[in-house]
């Protein structure tokens, strides 16, 4: 019987840890397809994931609780669906943030997360590859 794909997004793949959040907005990098914006960082950490995922919506833009919990829970079905075309080669710690003064529909935070996902895949992939197995860049 083939494995089956897990397209589960459970609390051991969320990024809680205010210390990690610190690192990630110091040392991360970022990914911006407009409406929304990844900051990522590769990182070693005491996890069995390969990523820990975070979302965000604005207080400044949407001032009701209904609005942000609505596009936070848009993010997280959309990128629950997409997550298993990402190809990590290190742990990776990642915060998604919606950036429009618009409520968006699904599909357009499933095609910008998606292009989103291809973009770090390629980044994150092309670095590994540069870096030689002793250790050094080529």
């Amino acid at each position: 019987m083939p494995d089956k794909i897990s397209f589960s997004l459970n609390r051991q793949k969320s990024l809680k840890s205010k210390i990690l959040l610190n690192d990630l907005f110091t040392k991360g990098q970022s990914i911006i397809d407009y409406p929304l914006r990844l900051v990522y960082l590769e990182i070693d950490i005491d996890s069995e994931q390969s990523f820990l995922t975070a979302f965000s919506v604005p207080k400044r833009k949407f001032k009701k609780a209904v609005d942000r919990n609505r596009i936070k829970r848009l993010m997280r079905e959309s990128f629950r669906l997409q997550q298993n075309d990402l190809s990590l080669p290190r742990q990776t710690i990642m915060m998604w943030i919606y950036m429009d003064r618009q409520t968006p529909s699904f599909d357009l935070i499933y095609n910008k997360m998606h292009e989103i996902m291809l973009t770090l895949n390629h980044q994150l992939n092309v670095d590994q590859k540069l870096i030689k197995p002793n250790g050094t860049t080529q």
